[in-house]
């Protein structure tokens, strides 16, 4: 068990500083293009917008490029991979795919096509788990442990979230729990939280959340009903993704290069109106989540909304603004997926539920049921994912 609980200490400290180069890496290349905010940077409403149709189709160029001639394996998602490898495959991952996947992930996410860094970090993180384990001579049940070790330390190191990481590595990766599984990912995750916190510092993935008060126990229906809707949300989501997919993978006369490529146009097409739905929506999310009103009785609208909203007639405005980049983020995930993009669909699918929470939110606070917007917000991205990557305690805890 002690040897056990040191490799589960390297995997963990491989996997904090791996996601730390993979998500500066992708905010570099994010840099280069757009600056520190897909919404606010330089090409936005000037004379230059138009060059934001083609930088996503340029990282998807790119990343199709990597697929084609390194790793077919390096798009999509890459956490079904990982537990097709735990589940049939006797935790072997390959590190050539697991490189393919760093760099086409890094290409579509840094340029703006709509994917999340969840996937490909887990993906690197737990081929780290799984080559120490085969390196080492460890069993196959032993080396299964250690590729949860690293998607534990990756989803650690990404949201500075210990146990949402140890929760992610058994509901998701081993789908089982056992003693001799759950003391080496405790291990990692929290070696993983200590060396993250080295290099970004102590700071929560979403920091600035007010914290919302039950407005009276007549708001737990309401709940009850966001989640029925945000269970049929996601299910439709999981089904047009796979539709998209399906019949774009049916189109083979197109190179995948061009595939990519296409897709990254069509999400800058998007994006030309609705800079939002560019990358992962990480700084939206966290705007959504924050919906509230401020001491004066206005509506606090952070940095991710237009500035030229007409809350005047109500929330009729902003209403429709939270639903147009819900249904638009919902399509730029399933184009950038669908055309073979590298990337996951965690964090859109923060995005995503967080907008229709957010949406719900408002409309019933219109009517004077609830008096805080952002709470529905909150709950509708913990729903959303939960209903999406079936990992419930890992959606509420993160």
């Amino acid at each position: 068990m002690l040897q056990m609980n040191l490799l589960a200490a390297l995997t963990g400290t491989c996997a904090a500083v791996l996601t730390w180069v993979f998500i500066s890496m992708s905010k570099g290349i994010q840099g280069i293009f757009y600056g520190d905010s897909f919404i606010q940077n330089s090409l936005v409403d000037s004379e230059n917008e138009w060059k934001i149709i083609f930088i996503p189709a340029l990282g998807g160029l790119v990343a199709g490029l990597i697929i084609e001639y390194w790793s077919k394996d390096a798009k999509g998602a890459g956490v079904p991979l990982v537990m097709e490898a735990v589940a049939f495959k006797q935790a072997r991952l390959s590190a050539k795919k697991a490189i393919a996947k760093f760099f086409a992930a890094a290409a579509c996410i840094g340029t703006g096509m709509s994917l999340g860094r969840v996937g490909p970090m887990v993906v690197i993180s737990s081929t780290v788990g799984s080559e120490v384990g085969q390196r080492t001579g460890k069993t196959v049940d032993e080396t299964r442990t250690l590729v949860g070790c690293g998607a534990a330390g990756a989803i650690t190191a990404a949201f500075n979230a210990p146990l949402g990481g140890v929760l992610f590595a058994i509901e998701l990766i081993l789908a089982e729990l056992r003693t001799r599984s759950f003391i080496p990912i405790v291990v990692a995750a929290v070696i993983a939280t200590t060396v993250g916190r080295g290099l970004t510092g102590d700071v929560a993935a979403f920091d600035s959340i007010p914290k919302y008060p039950l407005g009276s126990p007549t708001e737990y229906p309401l709940y009850i009903i966001l989640g029925l809707v945000t269970g049929l949300a996601a299910a439709g989501f999981i089904k047009l993704l796979n539709w998209v997919e399906t019949n774009i993978e049916k189109i083979d006369i197109i190179p995948i290069p061009f595939r990519t490529c296409l897709g990254g146009l069509c999400v800058g097409v998007i994006a030309l109106s609705f800079p939002h739905v560019l990358g992962n929506g990480f700084g939206v999310t966290s705007d959504l989540i924050s919906l509230d009103y401020d001491e004066g009785g206005n509506m606090d609208l952070g940095n991710s909304f237009p500035v030229n909203l007409d809350m005047a007639s109500g929330i009729t405005s902003l209403l429709i603004f939270v639903i147009s980049i819900m249904l638009l983020k919902i399509i730029a995930t399933s184009v950038s997926i669908g055309s073979g993009g590298s990337g996951g669909i965690f964090t859109p699918s923060l995005f995503i539920g967080a907008a229709l929470g957010a949406a719900l939110g408002l409309v019933l606070n219109d009517m004077g049921m609830v008096d805080h917007p952002g709470a529905f917000a909150l709950v509708g991205m913990a729903a959303f994912v939960a209903s999406t990557t079936r990992a419930t305690l890992t959606a509420i805890v993160l």
